[in-house]
């Protein structure tokens, strides 16, 4: 599958993406968002982008522990936006949070707008990372701060062993099952197997006009948040 029709593949399980998120990750996906919104320190009225907002978890995150800030999310996938709408409707946040269906490589808003642009689970769907990254940056004020969190294969030993085991064998039987479309999970294993590690994702960042750059391990490393702020001159 070519990561041009990945929108088109969300759509189709879009219906189950949650669940099956909460199922093959035990849960511990929950965890990881709230820990990317902490990570970004706000407090008060902020600007916030969420980039491949998917079915908006995020973005609703956001707005939960942020009562004065205006969340914008963003993504390619029609049918991912559908089921973050009906969210965001439940939640009673349709004032403060905003789904557009846009390309990160070419977000739809101005220089500097935003405090915060977050990305969970995205960029390795992107098909020029370093553009992905670029923009993200672009659209952030000087000052204002990155947030990635994403999937890192652990570096060896018995642990990666059974990373790919899961990778390959579980997350496309179970994901087929449950979503009809085992195709679907294929791809989505093969992106993490074949995603950059932390180091290379550091780089990229910091060719972005990104300083001091931290990371954090979760859950023994299978995934990372990655924060960056953007250089104020």
């Amino acid at each position: 599958m070519q990561k041009s029709d990945t929108p088109a593949m969300f759509s189709k399980i879009a219906s189950r993406y949650d669940l099956l998120n909460h199922l093959l990750s035990l849960n511990v996906d929950r965890l990881w968002r709230k820990e990317l919104v902490r990570k970004a320190g706000l407090s008060g009225k902020a600007q916030v982008l969420d980039a491949c907002t998917g079915t908006a978890d995020v973005a609703i995150e956001f707005a939960k522990a942020l009562p004065l800030s205006t969340v914008t999310g963003i993504d390619r996938s029609p049918g991912m936006l559908r089921v973050g709408q009906e969210k965001i409707a439940r939640h009673n946040l349709h004032d403060r949070v905003s789904l557009y269906e846009g390309d990160v490589l070419a977000i739809p808003f101005g220089d500097e707008r935003f405090d915060v642009v977050s990305i969970a689970f995205g960029l390795r769907n992107l098909p020029d990372y370093s553009r992905g990254v670029a923009e993200m940056v672009r659209v952030l004020k000087p000052g204002g701060r990155l947030l990635i969190l994403e999937f890192s294969p652990p570096s060896r030993g018995i642990y990666l062993k059974a990373y790919n085991f899961y990778l390959q064998n579980v997350i496309p039987v179970i994901g087929g099952l449950v979503s009809g479309s085992r195709e679907a999970y294929r791809y989505l294993a093969s992106s993490i197997g074949d995603f950059l590690p932390r180091e290379r994702i550091v780089d990229l960042m910091g060719r972005a006009e990104l300083d001091r750059i931290e990371t954090k391990k979760m859950a023994g490393g299978i995934a990372h948040i990655l924060r960056g702020e953007r250089r104020l001159t």
